[in-house]
């Protein structure tokens, strides 16, 4: 016999079946103390001298308090039991398993009752919640009965939150009927004809597919995607022509479908797929958007996105592209060397919309790429014409500086060579979500805009695959890259200072003031009463301070520029006394480093005391003028070139082993066996080694000094013998 359970919160009290049996007898009813004892409870509180039960045959209501004592001793005398709850599958769910609705309705439904439950036993002991429920009744607005029924269910699916998506008050217990069999196609009849068919499973699974096509990125549009759900699970009869028949109709099979009644139709596809995203079916064409594409261009927008930009320099928008221009070489006066597209950078403040910098290269995107166009946008502007060969004096573009906020995609900041120039310019750096260009909406327009200025040039590249093919753009390509920079210098002037930007949300203070929705105006309007976001600079402090990071660590030897595999050498290193060699030798100090990486030959350590130089070491001068990335590649090859050398070194190596083991093996064979001496002896041995040594070095002096000991030979005996020879010849 199984020992009985124990009374505790969520045990199932009843009573027995003997008592049962006994009481429908005699048609009484049980009494606990004077209180009616009829049916099933759960047991939802207990307390030193109460325990407080709920009803689980009917609706639940309000919790009844009985004596502690006398429920006890009914258990004792067996005419109470207490019973293990068994609730539903769905009530032993966690809330994190539920799916979104019914976690939401779970929980505003507990939000609600939130105050009672958290002190239960108040709730309960006094006087039906001493006018707690009115309370919250008044705050929530919603109806006593309501929220005396979601109390009520929360205790009888045993004080769970997840179970509150459950049916609660009257339909807590309430069975559904079975569900109606449809025979027949829903919906009222179609006006021209006859069409659609009852859906059963196939034709779900059918729409499933339809739907899985659909959500492709750049998938085909609704009524493609239905067409061809129809073709593929909808056909009669499916036969191939013969390729001669194929050759004459373009059709490889022949296809009969079913008729419109014994397959769905487009509006019961459609309907089944609005239900499927919840009513909000996105609208696409043929240039279908993924659901990325879908948030960038076709979702609802909130109209706060730039609330709190209030003023220029606040937040600037830098962005690069492939510009669509062919270009050709500076260097060939013929203009027929093609270097292909140019990359594209402009800078422009994002309150304004003025353009602050640009810069044009041939050069991967990078950060050594987009930190010469931070340097063109935060640098005054006159230097920066001149050295385009345009005269300062034509243009007007006076605002500049460090902004508060750069606004930036993830590729070129988003390591660790940008750190030292985030933290030296005093800006924030915020990127950009992959795949929203609506993130930076003025720098993606102001792309397209300066693009429209080229339409009908030929050396702009067209979408045209025939142009494409013909390599059109790169045969008809003249611009240079400094011609480019002229065109967009002039393009810029005239955007700032000419240019009315379309749908320009003017503040009240700005049409009071009556200034002109101009880049250059709105500027100017901002100068004089939102000051103070931009930071400015020398170009030289400016250009240091955008230089690349890098880590050195400093040896007794030198600075290892890590990374590189260069040596530098410092002399404030030096001095400071970074270089002596350490106690412990597995402790090396390092520093951050600033450096350019077209140019090897000195870098700048970056100290407490400022930036110290440290130039190339001269074991490395084979590689002073090079760039960082021409250094890799040499030693890259050099590597390889020592590889492929290191078989003909073995070779040789081994030869050498080859020849040492011969002549041991030679000795070995020739010594006789002997005792060994000495150490005089030994002495005496080295001294007469020594001999052949001296004997040696005298012969090589004798020979050396002979011309200084023998008497010189006259000319007149030289040609006298010569002409003896002469004639013995003859």
């Amino acid at each position: 016999m199984t020992e009985p359970l124990k009374l505790a919160i969520n045990r199932v009290l009843g009573l027995s079946e003997a008592l049962q049996a006994a009481l429908l007898e005699d048609d009484r009813s049980y009494y606990v103390g004077d209180q009616k004892f009829d049916e099933d409870y759960l047991v939802v509180h207990i307390t030193q001298f109460d325990i407080f039960l709920i009803n689980i045959d009917k609706t639940p209501r309000f919790p009844q308090r009985f004596s502690y004592s006398l429920i006890f001793d009914a258990i004792q005398r067996s005419e109470i039991e207490v019973l293990e709850m068994q609730w539903e599958p769905q009530v032993y769910l966690p809330l994190e398993g539920l799916a979104e609705k019914k976690r939401l309705k779970a929980l505003s439904r507990f939000d609600i009752i939130a105050p009672l439950v958290r002190d239960l036993n108040d709730t309960l002991c006094n006087s039906y919640g001493d006018e707690l429920f009115q309370k919250i009744i008044t705050a929530t607005g919603r109806s006593k009965q309501y929220v005396y029924d979601t109390f009520n269910a929360y205790l009888y699916y045993g004080q769970r939150i997840a179970a509150l998506a459950l049916p609660i008050g009257r339909c807590i217990n309430h069975i559904p009927k079975v569900v109606r069999r449809i025979w027949v196609k829903q919906g009222r009849p179609n006006e021209k004809a006859a069409r659609g068919k009852k859906l059963n499973e196939y034709d779900y699974e059918s729409f499933l597919k339809a739907k899985r096509l659909y959500s492709r990125r750049n998938g085909p549009t609704l009524t493609a995607a239905f067409k061809q759900m129809t073709r593929k699970y909808y056909f009669a009869t499916r036969t191939r022509n013969d390729t001669r028949l194929a050759r004459q109709t373009g059709r490889t099979y022949k296809v009969k479908l079913l008729p419109p009644t014994e397959r769905p139709s487009y509006n019961q596809f459609y309907y089944w797929m609005q239900k499927q995203y919840d009513g909000k079916l996105p609208k696409r064409d043929k240039s279908q958007k993924n659901p990325t594409e879908f948030r960038k261009d076709l979702a609802g927008r909130t109209g706060d996105a730039d609330i709190n930009i209030i003023s220029f320099g606040q937040v600037f928008e830098i962005d690069e592209t492939p510009f669509d221009t062919e270009l050709v070489s500076v260097f060939d006066k013929s203009r027929s060397t093609r270097i292909g597209k140019a990359t594209l950078y402009f800078v422009i403040d994002k309150f304004t919309k003025y353009i602050v910098g640009l810069y044009i290269t041939t050069e991967s995107p990078s950060y050594k790429t987009v930190r010469q166009a931070l340097f063109n946008a935060c640098r005054d502007k006159t230097q920066f014409l001149e050295e385009l060969g345009l005269n300062p004096q034509a243009f007007r573009w006076s605002f500049s500086g460090v902004p508060l906020i750069l606004l930036v995609d993830n590729a070129e900041f988003r390591n660790r060579i940008s750190e030292g120039a985030l933290t030296d310019l005093q800006t924030i750096v915020k990127f950009a979500r992959a795949g929203r260009g609506d993130d930076k909406p003025n720098i993606e327009q102001l792309f397209n805009v300066f693009r429209e200025y080229f339409q009908g040039q030929s050396s702009l590249q067209s979408k045209s695959l025939a142009d494409i093919a013909k390599q059109l753009a790169r045969r008809h390509a003249s611009l240079t890259i400094r011609e480019l920079y002229i065109i967009a210098a002039v393009y810029a002037n005239y955007h700032n200072n000419a240019r009315l930007i379309p749908n320009y949300q003017m503040e009240r203070a700005m049409i009071q003031d009556n200034v002109k929705p101009i880049p250059a105006e709105l500027c100017k309007w901002c100068s004089m009463y939102r000051p103070g976001f931009t930071v400015h600079y020398s170009d030289a402090e400016l250009y240091l301070k955008l230089l690349e990071q890098g880590q050195v660590s400093i040896h007794q030897q030198g600075i290892h520029f890590l990374g590189t595999g260069l040596w530098y050498n410092c002399e404030w290193t030096l001095e400071q006394g970074f270089q002596d060699q350490r106690t412990s030798r597995n402790k090396v100090q390092s520093f951050p480093c600033r450096y350019n990486a077209n140019f090897v030959d000195f870098i700048f350590i970056d100290t407490d005391a400022g930036l110290k130089v440290a130039t190339l070491d001269h074991k490395f001068r084979a590689f002073s003028g090079l760039s960082f990335h021409e250094v890799k590649a040499q030693l890259q090859q050099q590597s390889h070139e020592a590889d492929e050398w290191s078989d003909v070194q073995l070779e040789s190596q081994l030869g050498v082993y080859q020849l040492m083991e011969d002549i041991f093996k030679h000795a070995q064979n020739e010594k006789a066996v002997s005792a060994i001496p000495d150490l005089a002896k030994i002495n005496d041995n080295r001294q007469f080694e020594s001999l052949l040594n001296r004997f040696s070095d005298v012969n090589r002096l004798i020979q050396s000094s002979a011309q200084y000991f023998l008497p010189p030979s006259t000319p007149e005996q030289d040609d006298d013998t010569s002409n003896d020879e002469f004639y013995e010849d003859d």
